[in-house]
């Protein structure tokens, strides 16, 4: 797997450092819209060559792969290029603005016989898969409670009158689609697609939001996903059934320490690595074996995400 990255922020650090730790894969292009950008992280992985010009890196046929780290609103179409170019296409999350551009990519992807992955985290972790296989020691769940609120350094400059583009409408920003939708992500992989979707979202007054408690309802079993964006606690999952509870820390981004509690004994888990670890070793894994159904699998695990996400903004009367 040949690498050519698209943004320079600090995500796309964390997976050029788990890169350089994964066999079978590798960097060998930076995209930035600024020159400075791409060289000084091309110096600091020495990775050889640097665009200022999408169309000319998506023309490099040395690169097989490209991961999309931009803002959230260029997913769609920066992945749709790379993948009318026969490239295979790493994209950040979330996925896609809508349900219909998703549909459009993951119908392309298929056409073309080519590899589409979401980066996201959550279901490649062994604290994840622990759960999953666990969770029936605990009876029928009942509730589950999401929290992942984390302050933005980038929100002092929102309150201080600039538009940062995490929280500029314009580019699909928010709590809902950067920090909640990894709370979202853990009940999709592990309930599927929900009943109801409910969001109640609190507003700056440029209409984006930077907190907001959503509802998912899964047959019997009721979820509050708590994400913000403007202040911060202690992040966890608990989820609990008729025979106990299992307690998830730091939260649904990183499934480090699990703890299933039972009435008369309890279970542990711990993982090692960090999140984007699992996620590189789980991704290239895949390709190298060329496991497309579990590729498919995870795509339309995907699409119920995007559906999810865009429900609930309509429901909180988000305008994007």
């Amino acid at each position: 797997m040949r690498i050519g990255t698209v943004g320079t922020g600090f995500i796309t650090n964390h997976i050029l450092d788990n890169i350089e730790k994964t066999d079978g894969i590798s960097c060998h292009a930076v995209y930035s819209r600024n020159e400075d950008s791409a060289h000084r992280l091309a110096e600091k992985y020495h990775i050889e060559k640097t665009y200022t010009d999408y169309e000319r890196m998506l023309s490099d046929d040395s690169l097989d792969f490209i991961y999309i780290a931009s803002p959230n609103s260029l997913h769609y179409s920066q992945a749709k290029s790379a993948l009318v170019h026969g490239r295979n296409v790493i994209c950040e999350k979330p996925f896609t603005t809508t349900v219909s551009e998703a549909v459009e990519l993951i119908r392309l992807t298929k056409e073309k016989h080519l590899f589409l992955f979401e980066a996201i985290t959550t279901l490649h972790q062994p604290g994840f898969h622990w759960v999953r296989k666990n969770i029936s020691l605990i009876g029928n769940v009942k509730m589950v409670s999401l929290t992942f609120c984390q302050y933005s350094s980038r929100y002092d400059a929102l309150m201080s009158g600039k538009l940062p583009n995490v929280f500029n409408p314009k580019f699909a920003g928010g709590a809902l689609m950067d920090i909640n939708l990894y709370n979202i992500q853990f009940l999709v992989g592990l309930f599927g697609k929900p009943d109801r979707i409910e969001y109640f979202a609190g507003t700056h007054e440029n209409g984006i939001d930077t907190h907001g408690v959503l509802i998912l309802q899964f047959g019997d079993i009721i979820c509050q996903c708590s994400g913000a964006k403007d202040t911060s606690c202690e992040n966890n999952i608990q989820i609990m059934g008729e025979k106990g509870y299992i307690h998830i820390s730091p939260g649904s981004s990183n499934c480090q320490n699990s703890r299933l509690i039972l009435r008369d004994s309890e279970l542990s888990f711990c993982q090692l690595e960090t999140p984007w670890y699992y996620e590189i070793q789980e991704l290239t894994k895949l390709v190298h074996s060329n496991d497309y159904d579990r590729c498919y699998q995870l795509l339309e695990n995907t699409k119920i995400v995007v559906d999810i996400l865009e429900k609930a903004r309509k429901s909180a009367h988000l305008g994007f």
